[in-house]
Protein backbone atom coordinates (compact mmCIF):
# COMPACT_ATOMS: atom_id res chain seq x y z
CA UNK A 1 0.00 0.00 0.00
CA UNK A 2 1.23 3.48 -0.70
CA UNK A 3 -0.22 6.97 -0.69
CA UNK A 4 0.68 9.60 -3.25
CA UNK A 5 -0.48 12.76 -4.83
CA UNK A 6 -0.47 12.33 -8.57
CA UNK A 7 -1.90 14.23 -11.47
CA UNK A 8 -4.11 12.95 -14.21
CA UNK A 9 -2.46 14.85 -17.02
CA UNK A 10 -3.19 18.16 -15.41
CA UNK A 11 -5.43 16.87 -12.65
CA UNK A 12 -4.14 16.51 -9.10
CA UNK A 13 -5.58 13.79 -6.93
CA UNK A 14 -4.84 11.68 -3.85
CA UNK A 15 -5.11 7.93 -3.93
CA UNK A 16 -4.08 4.70 -2.28
CA UNK A 17 -2.73 1.97 -4.54
CA UNK A 18 -3.99 -1.47 -3.69
CA UNK A 19 -4.43 -4.52 -5.87
CA UNK A 20 -4.10 -3.52 -9.52
CA UNK A 21 -5.41 -5.04 -12.70
CA UNK A 22 -5.57 -3.18 -15.97
CA UNK A 23 -8.21 -4.16 -18.51
CA UNK A 24 -6.92 -1.88 -21.25
CA UNK A 25 -8.46 -2.26 -24.68
CA UNK A 26 -5.56 -2.83 -27.03
CA UNK A 27 -5.38 -1.39 -30.51
CA UNK A 28 -5.01 -4.96 -31.87
CA UNK A 29 -8.71 -5.40 -31.21
CA UNK A 30 -9.41 -2.80 -33.86
CA UNK A 31 -6.66 -3.66 -36.30
CA UNK A 32 -6.66 -2.04 -39.70
CA UNK A 33 -4.35 -2.61 -42.61
CA UNK A 34 -1.96 0.31 -42.92
CA UNK A 35 -2.00 2.70 -45.86
CA UNK A 36 0.88 4.78 -47.18
CA UNK A 37 2.07 7.69 -45.06
CA UNK A 38 0.89 6.36 -41.71
CA UNK A 39 2.24 5.02 -38.46
CA UNK A 40 1.77 1.33 -37.76
CA UNK A 41 2.40 -1.25 -35.08
CA UNK A 42 3.63 -4.82 -35.60
CA UNK A 43 0.86 -7.20 -34.50
CA UNK A 44 2.45 -10.47 -35.62
CA UNK A 45 4.91 -12.20 -33.31
CA UNK A 46 7.63 -11.26 -35.80
CA UNK A 47 7.82 -10.09 -39.38
CA UNK A 48 10.62 -10.47 -41.90
CA UNK A 49 11.66 -7.27 -43.64
CA UNK A 50 12.89 -7.68 -47.22
CA UNK A 51 14.82 -5.25 -49.38
CA UNK A 52 12.40 -5.90 -52.24
CA UNK A 53 8.74 -6.79 -52.37
CA UNK A 54 9.04 -10.48 -53.15
CA UNK A 55 10.02 -13.17 -50.67
CA UNK A 56 13.01 -14.25 -52.74
CA UNK A 57 14.88 -11.02 -51.99
CA UNK A 58 17.58 -10.68 -49.39
CA UNK A 59 16.38 -10.68 -45.81
CA UNK A 60 17.37 -7.47 -44.02
CA UNK A 61 16.03 -7.87 -40.49
CA UNK A 62 13.08 -8.88 -38.36
CA UNK A 63 10.73 -6.66 -36.46
CA UNK A 64 8.86 -8.04 -33.49
CA UNK A 65 5.41 -7.64 -32.04
CA UNK A 66 4.81 -4.24 -30.51
CA UNK A 67 7.44 -2.40 -32.56
CA UNK A 68 6.35 0.89 -34.15
CA UNK A 69 7.15 1.65 -37.78
CA UNK A 70 6.26 4.25 -40.38
CA UNK A 71 4.72 2.97 -43.61
CA UNK A 72 5.86 5.14 -46.52
CA UNK A 73 4.48 3.01 -49.37
CA UNK A 74 1.93 0.23 -49.89
CA UNK A 75 1.90 -1.98 -52.97
CA UNK A 76 -0.85 -4.53 -53.70
CA UNK A 77 0.38 -7.30 -55.99
CA UNK A 78 -0.78 -10.84 -56.67
CA UNK A 79 -3.36 -10.78 -53.91
CA UNK A 80 -0.82 -9.68 -51.28
CA UNK A 81 -0.05 -6.27 -49.84
CA UNK A 82 3.51 -5.16 -49.18
CA UNK A 83 4.31 -2.19 -46.94
CA UNK A 84 7.52 -0.19 -47.17
CA UNK A 85 8.61 0.47 -43.58
CA UNK A 86 10.93 2.90 -41.84
CA UNK A 87 11.94 3.08 -38.15
CA UNK A 88 10.49 6.63 -38.16
CA UNK A 89 9.11 9.13 -40.64
CA UNK A 90 12.46 10.83 -41.23
CA UNK A 91 14.59 7.67 -41.40
CA UNK A 92 15.50 5.75 -44.53
CA UNK A 93 13.33 2.86 -45.61
CA UNK A 94 14.39 -0.46 -44.07
CA UNK A 95 12.58 -2.59 -46.61
CA UNK A 96 9.21 -4.25 -47.22
CA UNK A 97 7.05 -6.40 -44.98
CA UNK A 98 3.76 -8.23 -45.47
CA UNK A 99 1.12 -5.63 -44.51
CA UNK A 100 -0.86 -8.31 -42.67
CA UNK A 101 1.81 -8.20 -39.97
CA UNK A 102 1.01 -4.53 -39.28
CA UNK A 103 -1.89 -2.48 -38.08
CA UNK A 104 -2.49 1.16 -38.79
CA UNK A 105 -2.21 3.60 -35.89
CA UNK A 106 -5.10 6.03 -36.00
CA UNK A 107 -3.70 9.39 -34.99
CA UNK A 108 -5.64 11.61 -32.63
CA UNK A 109 -7.02 14.98 -33.69
CA UNK A 110 -4.70 17.94 -34.31
CA UNK A 111 -4.71 21.17 -32.34
CA UNK A 112 -7.52 22.77 -34.24
CA UNK A 113 -10.05 20.14 -35.16
CA UNK A 114 -13.57 20.30 -36.40
CA UNK A 115 -16.41 18.32 -34.94
CA UNK A 116 -14.95 18.00 -31.48
CA UNK A 117 -16.00 19.55 -28.22
CA UNK A 118 -13.69 21.48 -25.96
CA UNK A 119 -12.07 19.34 -23.32
CA UNK A 120 -9.37 19.50 -20.72
CA UNK A 121 -5.78 19.83 -21.81
CA UNK A 122 -4.56 16.28 -22.22
CA UNK A 123 -1.37 16.10 -24.24
CA UNK A 124 -0.66 13.03 -26.28
CA UNK A 125 1.69 12.29 -29.12
CA UNK A 126 0.39 13.73 -32.33
CA UNK A 127 -2.52 15.32 -30.54
CA UNK A 128 -2.89 18.75 -29.10
CA UNK A 129 -5.40 20.42 -26.85
CA UNK A 130 -8.86 19.68 -28.19
CA UNK A 131 -9.90 23.05 -29.58
CA UNK A 132 -13.36 23.37 -31.15
CA UNK A 133 -12.21 25.15 -34.27
CA UNK A 134 -12.32 24.07 -37.89
CA UNK A 135 -9.08 23.73 -39.83
CA UNK A 136 -8.35 26.29 -42.55
CA UNK A 137 -10.38 25.77 -45.70
CA UNK A 138 -8.35 25.17 -48.85
CA UNK A 139 -9.24 26.70 -52.22
CA UNK A 140 -11.54 24.67 -54.42
CA UNK A 141 -10.64 26.54 -57.62
CA UNK A 142 -7.37 27.26 -59.44
CA UNK A 143 -6.49 23.58 -59.80
CA UNK A 144 -5.56 23.11 -56.15
CA UNK A 145 -6.67 19.48 -55.95
CA UNK A 146 -4.63 18.50 -58.99
CA UNK A 147 -1.62 20.40 -57.67
CA UNK A 148 -1.87 18.63 -54.31
CA UNK A 149 -1.65 15.26 -56.05
CA UNK A 150 1.51 16.41 -57.83
CA UNK A 151 3.19 17.89 -54.75
CA UNK A 152 2.44 15.11 -52.24
CA UNK A 153 3.14 11.61 -53.52
CA UNK A 154 2.96 8.52 -51.33
CA UNK A 155 3.09 10.70 -48.23
CA UNK A 156 6.22 12.59 -49.30
CA UNK A 157 6.54 16.20 -50.51
CA UNK A 158 8.22 16.46 -53.91
CA UNK A 159 10.55 19.38 -53.18
CA UNK A 160 12.14 19.09 -56.60
CA UNK A 161 8.80 19.62 -58.29
CA UNK A 162 8.16 22.72 -56.16
CA UNK A 163 11.58 24.09 -57.11
CA UNK A 164 10.76 23.64 -60.79
CA UNK A 165 7.49 25.53 -60.35
CA UNK A 166 9.26 28.36 -58.52
CA UNK A 167 11.78 28.59 -61.37
CA UNK A 168 8.98 28.75 -63.94
CA UNK A 169 7.25 31.47 -61.91
CA UNK A 170 10.21 33.83 -62.37
CA UNK A 171 8.86 34.50 -65.86
CA UNK A 172 6.01 36.43 -64.26
CA UNK A 173 3.37 34.50 -66.17
CA UNK A 174 0.22 34.59 -64.00
CA UNK A 175 -0.45 30.90 -64.50
CA UNK A 176 3.01 29.76 -63.43
CA UNK A 177 3.01 32.16 -60.47
CA UNK A 178 -0.31 30.78 -59.25
CA UNK A 179 0.94 27.21 -59.64
CA UNK A 180 3.94 27.98 -57.44
CA UNK A 181 1.64 29.47 -54.78
CA UNK A 182 -0.64 26.42 -54.89
CA UNK A 183 2.33 24.08 -54.61
CA UNK A 184 3.51 25.71 -51.37
CA UNK A 185 -0.09 25.77 -50.10
CA UNK A 186 -0.43 22.03 -50.70
CA UNK A 187 2.90 21.38 -48.99
CA UNK A 188 1.98 23.59 -46.06
CA UNK A 189 -1.38 21.88 -45.61
CA UNK A 190 0.34 18.50 -45.72
CA UNK A 191 2.81 19.54 -43.01
CA UNK A 192 -0.07 20.75 -40.86
CA UNK A 193 -1.73 17.37 -41.22
CA UNK A 194 1.55 15.74 -40.22
CA UNK A 195 1.72 18.06 -37.22
CA UNK A 196 4.84 19.85 -38.41
CA UNK A 197 4.01 23.52 -37.69
CA UNK A 198 7.53 24.87 -38.28
CA UNK A 199 7.78 23.21 -41.69
CA UNK A 200 4.26 24.36 -42.51
CA UNK A 201 5.11 27.97 -41.71
CA UNK A 202 8.09 27.79 -44.06
CA UNK A 203 5.81 26.82 -46.94
CA UNK A 204 3.11 29.37 -46.14
CA UNK A 205 5.73 32.11 -45.95
CA UNK A 206 7.36 30.89 -49.18
CA UNK A 207 3.92 31.01 -50.77
CA UNK A 208 3.47 34.75 -50.16
CA UNK A 209 5.62 36.10 -53.04
CA UNK A 210 3.44 34.13 -55.46
CA UNK A 211 -0.01 35.08 -54.13
CA UNK A 212 -0.07 38.52 -55.75
CA UNK A 213 -3.49 40.09 -55.28
CA UNK A 214 -5.40 36.83 -55.38
CA UNK A 215 -7.66 37.19 -52.38
CA UNK A 216 -8.19 33.47 -51.74
CA UNK A 217 -4.48 32.67 -51.86
CA UNK A 218 -3.47 35.58 -49.63
CA UNK A 219 -6.09 34.51 -47.10
CA UNK A 220 -5.05 30.84 -47.31
CA UNK A 221 -1.43 31.80 -46.59
CA UNK A 222 -2.47 33.82 -43.53
CA UNK A 223 -4.82 31.16 -42.21
CA UNK A 224 -2.23 28.44 -42.59
CA UNK A 225 0.31 30.44 -40.62
CA UNK A 226 -2.27 31.14 -37.90
CA UNK A 227 -3.12 27.47 -37.57
CA UNK A 228 0.56 26.57 -37.28
CA UNK A 229 1.13 29.26 -34.65
CA UNK A 230 -1.81 27.95 -32.62
CA UNK A 231 -0.14 24.54 -32.76
CA UNK A 232 2.97 26.15 -31.29
CA UNK A 233 0.99 28.04 -28.60
CA UNK A 234 2.31 31.34 -29.97
CA UNK A 235 -0.95 33.13 -29.35
CA UNK A 236 0.27 36.73 -29.45
CA UNK A 237 1.73 36.38 -32.93
CA UNK A 238 -1.28 34.35 -34.07
CA UNK A 239 -3.63 37.12 -32.95
CA UNK A 240 -1.79 39.69 -35.05
CA UNK A 241 -2.23 37.55 -38.17
CA UNK A 242 -5.86 36.81 -37.31
CA UNK A 243 -6.60 40.52 -37.18
CA UNK A 244 -4.94 40.95 -40.57
CA UNK A 245 -6.91 38.05 -42.04
CA UNK A 246 -10.21 39.34 -40.67
CA UNK A 247 -9.75 42.54 -42.66
CA UNK A 248 -9.73 40.37 -45.79
CA UNK A 249 -12.64 38.21 -44.64
CA UNK A 250 -14.68 40.05 -41.97
CA UNK A 251 -17.56 37.56 -42.16
CA UNK A 252 -15.43 34.49 -41.53
CA UNK A 253 -16.88 32.47 -38.67
CA UNK A 254 -13.64 30.49 -38.43
CA UNK A 255 -11.49 33.57 -37.99
CA UNK A 256 -13.86 34.96 -35.35
CA UNK A 257 -13.76 31.66 -33.49
CA UNK A 258 -9.97 31.49 -33.74
CA UNK A 259 -9.74 35.00 -32.36
CA UNK A 260 -12.01 34.04 -29.48
CA UNK A 261 -9.95 30.98 -28.67
CA UNK A 262 -6.71 32.95 -28.87
CA UNK A 263 -8.01 35.65 -26.51
CA UNK A 264 -9.16 32.91 -24.15
CA UNK A 265 -5.69 31.37 -24.10
CA UNK A 266 -4.27 34.84 -23.42
CA UNK A 267 -6.58 35.17 -20.39
CA UNK A 268 -8.63 37.91 -22.07
CA UNK A 269 -12.11 36.66 -21.29
CA UNK A 270 -14.13 39.72 -22.38
CA UNK A 271 -12.54 39.74 -25.83
CA UNK A 272 -12.87 35.95 -26.08
CA UNK A 273 -16.60 36.06 -25.36
CA UNK A 274 -17.16 38.89 -27.85
CA UNK A 275 -15.41 37.04 -30.67
CA UNK A 276 -17.05 33.70 -29.94
CA UNK A 277 -20.46 35.35 -29.92
CA UNK A 278 -19.62 36.94 -33.28
CA UNK A 279 -18.67 33.54 -34.68
CA UNK A 280 -21.98 32.11 -33.52
CA UNK A 281 -23.92 34.91 -35.17
CA UNK A 282 -22.16 34.30 -38.50
CA UNK A 283 -22.43 30.51 -38.45
CA UNK A 284 -23.74 28.70 -35.37
CA UNK A 285 -21.60 25.76 -34.36
CA UNK A 286 -22.08 23.38 -31.43
CA UNK A 287 -18.37 23.19 -30.66
CA UNK A 288 -17.90 26.94 -30.61
CA UNK A 289 -21.00 27.16 -28.42
CA UNK A 290 -19.35 24.81 -25.93
CA UNK A 291 -16.24 26.98 -25.80
CA UNK A 292 -18.39 30.09 -25.42
CA UNK A 293 -20.18 28.47 -22.50
CA UNK A 294 -16.84 27.64 -20.90
CA UNK A 295 -15.58 31.21 -21.33
CA UNK A 296 -18.79 32.59 -19.83
CA UNK A 297 -18.54 30.15 -16.94
CA UNK A 298 -15.02 31.37 -16.23
CA UNK A 299 -16.14 34.98 -16.56
CA UNK A 300 -19.03 34.52 -14.15
CA UNK A 301 -16.87 32.70 -11.63
CA UNK A 302 -14.13 35.29 -11.87
CA UNK A 303 -16.38 38.33 -11.92
CA UNK A 304 -15.44 39.36 -8.38
CA UNK A 305 -11.92 37.98 -8.54
CA UNK A 306 -8.92 40.12 -7.85
CA UNK A 307 -6.05 40.14 -10.31
CA UNK A 308 -2.30 40.27 -10.11
CA UNK A 309 0.47 40.06 -12.65
CA UNK A 310 4.15 39.30 -12.79
CA UNK A 311 6.68 38.87 -15.58
CA UNK A 312 5.31 35.48 -16.63
CA UNK A 313 1.91 35.06 -14.98
CA UNK A 314 -1.55 36.56 -14.88
CA UNK A 315 -3.12 35.59 -11.56
CA UNK A 316 -6.79 35.76 -10.65
CA UNK A 317 -7.99 34.79 -7.20
CA UNK A 318 -11.24 34.66 -5.29
CA UNK A 319 -11.94 37.27 -2.64
CA UNK A 320 -11.77 34.50 -0.07
CA UNK A 321 -8.04 34.17 -0.74
CA UNK A 322 -5.87 36.80 0.88
CA UNK A 323 -3.66 39.18 -1.04
CA UNK A 324 -0.77 37.74 0.94
CA UNK A 325 -1.50 34.22 -0.31
CA UNK A 326 -1.83 35.48 -3.89
CA UNK A 327 1.48 37.30 -3.58
CA UNK A 328 3.16 34.17 -2.24
CA UNK A 329 1.74 32.09 -5.08
CA UNK A 330 3.09 34.52 -7.68
CA UNK A 331 6.48 34.51 -5.96
CA UNK A 332 6.55 30.69 -5.83
CA UNK A 333 5.57 30.43 -9.50
CA UNK A 334 8.26 32.88 -10.59
CA UNK A 335 10.87 30.90 -8.64
CA UNK A 336 9.75 27.64 -10.24
CA UNK A 337 9.60 29.31 -13.66
CA UNK A 338 13.31 30.07 -13.44
CA UNK A 339 14.08 26.52 -12.28
CA UNK A 340 12.12 24.95 -15.14
CA UNK A 341 13.56 27.40 -17.64
CA UNK A 342 17.02 26.17 -16.70
CA UNK A 343 16.19 22.47 -16.41
CA UNK A 344 14.05 22.20 -19.56
CA UNK A 345 16.05 24.70 -21.66
CA UNK A 346 12.93 26.48 -22.77
CA UNK A 347 11.00 29.68 -22.06
CA UNK A 348 7.23 29.83 -22.75
CA UNK A 349 6.42 32.65 -25.12
CA UNK A 350 3.15 33.79 -23.53
CA UNK A 351 2.07 34.75 -19.99
CA UNK A 352 0.50 31.81 -18.17
CA UNK A 353 -2.90 32.20 -16.53
CA UNK A 354 -3.31 31.00 -12.94
CA UNK A 355 -6.67 30.84 -11.16
CA UNK A 356 -7.06 30.30 -7.40
CA UNK A 357 -10.53 29.05 -6.44
CA UNK A 358 -12.59 28.05 -3.48
CA UNK A 359 -13.25 24.30 -3.52
CA UNK A 360 -16.89 24.74 -4.56
CA UNK A 361 -16.12 27.18 -7.37
CA UNK A 362 -13.32 24.95 -8.63
CA UNK A 363 -15.77 22.05 -9.01
CA UNK A 364 -18.45 24.20 -10.62
CA UNK A 365 -16.10 25.76 -13.19
CA UNK A 366 -13.86 22.86 -14.14
CA UNK A 367 -16.45 20.05 -13.91
CA UNK A 368 -13.65 17.67 -12.94
CA UNK A 369 -14.17 14.42 -11.00
CA UNK A 370 -14.35 14.58 -7.22
CA UNK A 371 -10.80 13.22 -6.86
CA UNK A 372 -9.26 16.07 -8.85
CA UNK A 373 -7.43 18.72 -6.88
CA UNK A 374 -6.04 20.81 -9.73
CA UNK A 375 -6.23 21.30 -13.47
CA UNK A 376 -4.15 22.75 -16.29
CA UNK A 377 -6.20 23.28 -19.42
CA UNK A 378 -3.97 26.10 -20.61
CA UNK A 379 -4.66 27.95 -17.38
CA UNK A 380 -3.40 26.56 -14.08
CA UNK A 381 -6.45 26.11 -11.84
CA UNK A 382 -5.99 25.27 -8.15
CA UNK A 383 -8.38 25.30 -5.16
CA UNK A 384 -6.80 27.05 -2.16
CA UNK A 385 -9.72 27.29 0.24
CA UNK A 386 -8.59 27.51 3.85
CA UNK A 387 -4.96 28.22 2.97
CA UNK A 388 -3.30 31.26 4.47
CA UNK A 389 0.24 30.58 3.25
CA UNK A 390 1.90 28.67 0.44
CA UNK A 391 2.70 25.24 1.83
CA UNK A 392 5.32 22.83 0.51
CA UNK A 393 2.49 20.74 -0.91
CA UNK A 394 1.05 23.71 -2.82
CA UNK A 395 4.51 24.54 -4.20
CA UNK A 396 4.76 20.98 -5.52
CA UNK A 397 1.32 21.20 -7.08
CA UNK A 398 2.15 24.52 -8.73
CA UNK A 399 5.46 23.21 -10.06
CA UNK A 400 3.80 20.08 -11.42
CA UNK A 401 1.15 22.06 -13.27
CA UNK A 402 3.67 24.63 -14.47
CA UNK A 403 5.81 21.80 -15.87
CA UNK A 404 2.85 20.82 -18.03
CA UNK A 405 2.78 24.31 -19.52
CA UNK A 406 6.52 24.22 -20.27
CA UNK A 407 6.50 20.74 -21.80
CA UNK A 408 3.34 21.39 -23.79
CA UNK A 409 4.79 24.50 -25.43
CA UNK A 410 8.30 23.08 -25.85
CA UNK A 411 6.97 20.09 -27.79
CA UNK A 412 4.20 21.99 -29.62
CA UNK A 413 1.71 19.80 -27.77
CA UNK A 414 3.12 16.55 -29.16
CA UNK A 415 4.42 15.09 -25.92
CA UNK A 416 3.06 11.60 -25.12
CA UNK A 417 0.98 11.58 -21.97
CA UNK A 418 3.34 9.23 -20.14
CA UNK A 419 6.25 11.58 -20.75
CA UNK A 420 4.25 14.66 -19.76
CA UNK A 421 3.17 13.07 -16.49
CA UNK A 422 6.50 11.43 -15.78
CA UNK A 423 8.41 14.70 -16.18
CA UNK A 424 5.85 16.68 -14.16
CA UNK A 425 6.12 14.23 -11.25
CA UNK A 426 9.92 14.17 -11.53
CA UNK A 427 10.15 17.96 -11.51
CA UNK A 428 7.96 18.29 -8.43
CA UNK A 429 10.33 15.98 -6.57
CA UNK A 430 8.42 12.70 -6.54
CA UNK A 431 10.42 9.44 -6.73
CA UNK A 432 9.53 5.78 -7.19
CA UNK A 433 10.98 4.28 -4.02
CA UNK A 434 7.68 3.37 -2.34
CA UNK A 435 6.25 2.00 -5.59
CA UNK A 436 9.23 0.08 -6.97
CA UNK A 437 8.47 -3.32 -5.45
CA UNK A 438 4.88 -3.39 -6.65
CA UNK A 439 5.75 -2.16 -10.14
CA UNK A 440 8.46 -4.79 -10.56
CA UNK A 441 6.14 -7.47 -9.22
CA UNK A 442 3.48 -6.51 -11.74
CA UNK A 443 5.93 -6.91 -14.61
CA UNK A 444 7.32 -10.14 -13.20
CA UNK A 445 3.76 -11.50 -13.09
CA UNK A 446 3.04 -10.30 -16.62
CA UNK A 447 0.46 -7.77 -15.39
CA UNK A 448 2.42 -4.56 -16.02
CA UNK A 449 1.01 -2.60 -18.94
CA UNK A 450 3.72 -1.83 -21.53
CA UNK A 451 4.59 1.81 -22.04
CA UNK A 452 3.44 1.88 -25.67
CA UNK A 453 -0.17 1.80 -24.42
CA UNK A 454 0.34 4.99 -22.39
CA UNK A 455 1.13 7.28 -25.32
CA UNK A 456 -2.36 8.62 -25.87
CA UNK A 457 -5.09 10.26 -23.79
CA UNK A 458 -5.72 8.99 -20.27
CA UNK A 459 -9.13 10.58 -19.74
CA UNK A 460 -10.92 7.25 -20.19
CA UNK A 461 -8.77 5.27 -17.74
CA UNK A 462 -10.31 3.77 -14.65
CA UNK A 463 -8.96 4.75 -11.26
CA UNK A 464 -6.69 1.70 -11.00
CA UNK A 465 -5.42 2.18 -14.55
CA UNK A 466 -4.64 5.83 -13.86
CA UNK A 467 -2.84 4.99 -10.63
CA UNK A 468 -0.65 2.48 -12.40
CA UNK A 469 -0.06 4.82 -15.36
CA UNK A 470 1.24 7.66 -13.20
CA UNK A 471 3.50 5.37 -11.19
CA UNK A 472 4.96 3.72 -14.29
CA UNK A 473 5.40 7.03 -16.12
CA UNK A 474 7.42 8.40 -13.22
CA UNK A 475 9.54 5.25 -13.04
CA UNK A 476 10.33 5.43 -16.76
CA UNK A 477 11.37 9.09 -16.61
CA UNK A 478 13.38 8.41 -13.48
CA UNK A 479 15.19 5.60 -15.27
CA UNK A 480 15.94 7.81 -18.28
CA UNK A 481 17.34 10.48 -15.96
CA UNK A 482 19.55 7.87 -14.29
CA UNK A 483 20.82 6.33 -17.52
CA UNK A 484 20.99 9.32 -19.86
CA UNK A 485 20.85 12.33 -17.53
CA UNK A 486 18.88 15.51 -18.01
CA UNK A 487 20.38 15.79 -21.51
CA UNK A 488 18.58 12.58 -22.39
CA UNK A 489 15.21 14.04 -21.39
CA UNK A 490 16.03 17.24 -23.28
CA UNK A 491 16.93 15.29 -26.44
CA UNK A 492 13.76 13.27 -26.10
CA UNK A 493 11.57 16.38 -25.84
CA UNK A 494 13.25 17.85 -28.90
CA UNK A 495 12.70 14.63 -30.83
CA UNK A 496 9.07 14.40 -29.71
CA UNK A 497 8.46 17.73 -31.42
CA UNK A 498 9.82 16.53 -34.78
CA UNK A 499 9.32 12.76 -34.98
CA UNK A 500 6.09 11.19 -36.19
CA UNK A 501 5.65 8.78 -33.28
CA UNK A 502 6.68 8.28 -29.69
CA UNK A 503 8.77 5.26 -30.67
CA UNK A 504 10.43 7.29 -33.41
CA UNK A 505 11.35 9.95 -30.85
CA UNK A 506 12.83 7.32 -28.53
CA UNK A 507 14.91 5.87 -31.34
CA UNK A 508 16.15 9.29 -32.42
CA UNK A 509 16.98 10.60 -28.95
CA UNK A 510 17.91 7.55 -26.89
CA UNK A 511 18.49 4.76 -29.44
CA UNK A 512 15.84 2.60 -27.81
CA UNK A 513 12.20 1.60 -28.24
CA UNK A 514 9.23 1.08 -25.97
CA UNK A 515 9.90 -2.59 -25.31
CA UNK A 516 13.53 -2.02 -24.35
CA UNK A 517 12.57 1.01 -22.26
CA UNK A 518 10.11 -1.11 -20.27
CA UNK A 519 12.86 -3.65 -19.62
CA UNK A 520 15.46 -1.04 -18.66
CA UNK A 521 12.98 0.62 -16.30
CA UNK A 522 12.38 -2.65 -14.45
CA UNK A 523 16.16 -3.13 -14.22
CA UNK A 524 16.56 0.42 -12.90
CA UNK A 525 13.93 -0.13 -10.20
CA UNK A 526 15.58 -3.40 -9.14
CA UNK A 527 19.10 -2.03 -8.80
CA UNK A 528 18.05 1.28 -7.26
CA UNK A 529 15.38 0.29 -4.77
CA UNK A 530 15.26 -3.50 -4.36
CA UNK A 531 18.86 -4.51 -3.65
Amino acid sequence: MWESIVRHTCFVYVFTLACLHFPFATSAQQAQMPTAATDATVVADSAVVFQEMDISSDQVSKIKKGDSVYVDLRMDQGGRSWCGVRPSRNANRTGFVDCRALQRVVNAAPLVSSGRAASSFEPSHGAMVDVPLARPATPTANGYAAMKNQVVKEGIIDSGYIAILESQATSGNPTTVTRAALAHLAAGEFELAQHEPDKAIEHFESMEPFTGRQHDLVLASLEGRVYALLMKSEYGTALQLIEKARKLSPQSANLAAWSGWTHYRLNQLDEAITDLQAAQRIHPDANVAALLEKAKRDKNAEGDFREGESSHFVLRYHGGASRELASQVIHALEEQFQVLKSELHYTPSEPIGVILYTQETFRDVTRVPGWAGGLNDGRIRVPVQGMENVSDLLVRILKHELTHSFVFQKTAGRCPTWLQEGIAQWMEGRRSGEDAAQLVALFDDGKGKPLRYLDGPWMGLSGSQARYSYAWALAVVEGIEADAGSDGIDRLLDSVRTESSGEGALLQALRTNYSNLDDSTVQYLRRTYLQ
